[in-house]
């Protein structure tokens, strides 16, 4: 009996112990919860929430292939370009919190340099570039970072010239409801010149027949100001007419012709009209009054006195969606050329 107990009690201790294990062996762990992206209708087609926030962020972006032309180059120039763009928002209790990044690459598709006539070697370049083209956020009214300049406004053309570039800069901008709209913008258009930005202020107007946009800016380089105005007037649903109007007291950051380079007066114009849901033309003419620039040495504004103009015709056409064409055809002409010179490009934008 002693024996048989004996067994028993082993055998049972073994199945206990094998039951156990093989219990052990079959427990499975909760699985982490998995958080599917979510699709952010707020701001617009295209965002989603970043997972685990509630920022939401939209990725986009263009591949550009541009020929150019110029009757006085001696071919063809081409160009392809890469931009991608970040769009982040969120709210908070100041309103929409938004960080803009748009970064740009291009190639211009290379060239032969001098050639060594004892050689016979000519070298090659296949030069690409990279920079940033936006870089900012945004908090209600307020804009920091690298941006248009606020002076930003010209006509839909490809002839047409309204001064200003990307700039570091600190906006504020008030919405004051009905279509109206005062910003001020302090600038700065070169790395440690001095404590004094550049000074624009803007007031828009956006009504349902159309827009008016009205600029003035301050630089303290040579104590010069500049004045412009443009307007939008929906003579149509199809067909816009578009003004512009410009002056400038001396050499300024905003020179219509380049940095600290312009025209003490200049008007322009031009006619747009959507032919259908794809296809859209224009034309127009800006015409340039008593050129001058900055004279560094002598921290004054140089008269020249030149007068110039520019004309130029544009045809949009939406291919697919996504990738639309633009042809620009141009002429310029005046005191500042020898001869007239034609101009322009064919353009091809496939965006994401």
């Amino acid at each position: 009996m002693n024996i048989k107990s004996l067994l028993l009690g082993s055998a049972a201790a073994l199945l206990a112990v094998s039951g156990a294990r093989a219990a052990d062996a079959v427990v499975v762990a909760e699985p982490e919860p998995m958080e599917y992206v979510r699709i952010c209708d707020v701001y617009g087609a295209g965002f989603y929430y970043i997972p685990g926030t509630e920022t939401c962020l939209k990725i986009g972006g263009l591949v550009r292939y541009q020929i150019n032309f110029d009757d006085q180059d001696e071919g063809w120039r081409k160009a392809t370009t890469a931009r991608v763009n970040l769009d982040a928002r969120s709210e908070t209790e100041y309103g929409t919190f938004r960080r803009f990044i748009e970064l740009n690459f291009s190639n211009d598709g290379g060239e032969f340099g001098v050639l060594n006539t004892v050689t016979g070697y000519r070298p090659y370049s296949d030069a690409s570039s990279f920079g940033i083209r936006y870089a900012f956020f945004e908090l209600g009214g307020l804009m920091v970072g690298r941006n248009d300049t606020l002076w930003d406004g010209a006509l839909s053309g490809e002839f047409d010239a309204g001064g200003g570039d990307f700039i570091n800069s600190i906006r504020y901008t008030f919405d004051a409801g009905n279509g109206i709209a005062v910003s001020v913008a302090l600038e700065e258009e070169d790395n440690n010149f001095d404590y004094v930005p550049l000074v624009v202020g803007k007031v828009s107007i956006a009504q349902g027949w159309g827009s008016v946009d009205l600029f003035a800016a301050y630089d303290d380089r040579f104590s010069e100001f500049a004045l412009k105005g443009t307007a939008k007037i929906k003579a149509t649903d199809a067909l816009t007419l578009e003004l512009l109007a410009a002056y400038e007291s001396g050499a300024t950051w905003f020179g219509l012709a380049n940095f600290y380079a312009g025209y003490e007066w200049s008007v322009g114009g031009y006619l747009k009209y959507a032919v259908n849901d794809r296809l859209t033309v224009g034309a127009g003419a800006q015409y340039f009054a008593d050129s001058h620039f900055g004279n560094f040495i002598t921290n004054t504004t140089t008269e020249v006195g030149n007068d110039d103009w520019s004309i130029g015709a544009v045809i949009d056409y939406k291919i697919v969606e996504n990738l639309n064409a633009k042809l620009a055809v141009n002429y310029d002409d005046g005191d500042s050329f020898t001869d007239g010179s034609f101009n322009g490009f064919l353009r091809l934008d496939a965006s994401f």
